[in-house]
C-alpha cells in the first residue's frame, strides 16, 4: 500500500479544508469542523486502496519488470490483497458518506480503478508497450483524481454550481492538477530511465505550478494582513519546494536512470504536503494550524520512506 506516500493525501485533506474556511465568509456555506475524521477516513481508504489496486492490476507487469512487490513475491495471496482491497475502499465510501461526498468518492475509485487499467500498457509476450496515447490519458486521469481528492472538504461543505464559478477553487483545482501530470510524467520513465526532454518541460511548468496560485491569492484584496504567516512563510515553503525539486530534476536529467528518477517521483509526491502548507498558509493565515498540520506531514512522509518506498 505503499504508506509512506499517504501523509501527501492527508496534506490535500487540510490544504482543501483552508480553502473551504477561506471561501465560507462569502455566504454560500458553513464549514463544519467535525466532517474532517470522516474526511480523513475516506482519503486514507481511497489512497492506500488505490495502492493495492495498483499492485493487484500490474501484478503481471510487475512479474515482467521484476519489481519485489508482496504479490509478485507470494509474500500476499491473490485472495488477501483484494480482500485488503476492498476494505479500504468501503472504509472509504462509509468515511464519504459520513462527511456527504458518497459520490465523490465512488467517482475517485472508478478513476482509480481506470488508471491503472491504463497504466498497464500493452503486455507483449514478456515485455512492456506503453503506448504514447494510453500514457498521456493515465496521466490525465490520475492528475484529476489528485484535483478531485483536495476538493472534497469544499464539496462537502458547499454547492457545486457555486463552486465551479468560483476562480480560486478552478486555480487552486488547476494547480493540483497540474503538479499530479508533472509528477506522474517523470514516473513513466521509472522502469525504464530516458526523458530528458519530458524532464526539461517538467521543470519549467513546475513553476506554474507552484507559483500561479499564490499570485492570485497575494493580489486579492487584504490577502496580506499576515505578513510572517500569510506572505513570508508559506512563499518559503513553496521556494523550498521548487528548490529541491529542481535540484532533483537536474540531476534525473543529467543521467536519467532509474533510481534518479524514482527518486525525483517520491520527492513530488512528498512535495505535496509543501504544495498544500504553502497554499493552506495563503488562504488561511488567520487559521494557521491547517497549513502547520499539512507541512508536519512532509517529515513524517520522509521518515517513513526509509522503509516503504512511495512508488
Amino acid at each position: 500500500m505503499r504508506i509512506s506516500a499517504l501523509p501527501s493525501a492527508l496534506a490535500d485533506v487540510l490544504g482543501g479544508m483552508a480553502l473551504a474556511y477561506a471561501m465560507a465568509p462569502r455566504g454560500w456555506f458553513t464549514v463544519h469542523a467535525g466532517k474532517l475524521p470522516w474526511l480523513l477516513l475516506a482519503t486514507i481508504g481511497v489512497y492506500l486502496g488505490g495502492m493495492a489496486c495498483n499492485d493487484l492490476l500490474h501484478a503481471r507487469k510487475d512479474t515482467l519488470l521484476g519489481k519485489k512487490r508482496p504479490i509478485v513475491t507470494g509474500e500476499i495471496s491473490w485472495r488477501g490483497a483484494w480482500f485488503v482491497m476492498a476494505a479500504l475502499f468501503v472504509a472509504a465510501m462509509i468515511g464519504g458518506a459520513l462527511a456527504g461526498v458518497a459520490g465523490w468518492v465512488a467517482l475517485l475509485i472508478v478513476l482509480i480503478f481506470l488508471y491503472n487499467w491504463l497504466a498497464i500498457g500493452r503486455i507483449e509476450g514478456n515485455r512492456v508497450r506503453q503506448p504514447l496515447s494510453r500514457a498521456a490519458a493515465g496521466v490525465a486521469v490520475i492528475a484529476l483524481c489528485r484535483a478531485l481528492h483536495v476538493s472534497l472538504p469544499l464539496l462537502a461543505f458547499g454547492n457545486l454550481a457555486w463552486i465551479v464559478q468560483q476562480e480560486a477553487w478552478r486555480l487552486f483545482a488547476a494547480s493540483v492538477f497540474l503538479y499530479f501530470c508533472l509528477v506522474t510524467v517523470v514516473s513513466l520513465f521509472e522502469d525504464t530511465g530516458g526523458g530528458r526532454a519530458a524532464l526539461r518541460s517538467v521543470a519549467w511548468l513546475l513553476y506554474a505550478a507552484v507559483l500561479v496560485f499564490p499570485a492570485f491569492v497575494l493580489s486579492q484584496p487584504g490577502s496580506a494582513h499576515s505578513p510572517v504567516l500569510g506572505v513570508f512563510v508559506p512563499l518559503l515553503v513553496l521556494a523550498w519546494l521548487l528548490v529541491g525539486m529542481q535540484k532533483l530534476l537536474d540531476a534525473a536529467r543529467n543521467e536519467p536512470t532509474p533510481p534518479n528518477l524514482g527518486k525525483t517521483v517520491g520527492a513530488g509526491i512528498r512535495g505535496e504536503c509543501l504544495l498544500m502548507a504553502g497554499f493552506a498558509l495563503l488562504l488561511a493565515p488567520d487559521q494557521p494550524w491547517w497549513g502547520l498540520a499539512a507541512l508536519a506531514c512532509y517529515p513524517v512522509g520522509k521518515l517513513l520512506s526509509k522503509w516503504v518506498s512511495p512508488t
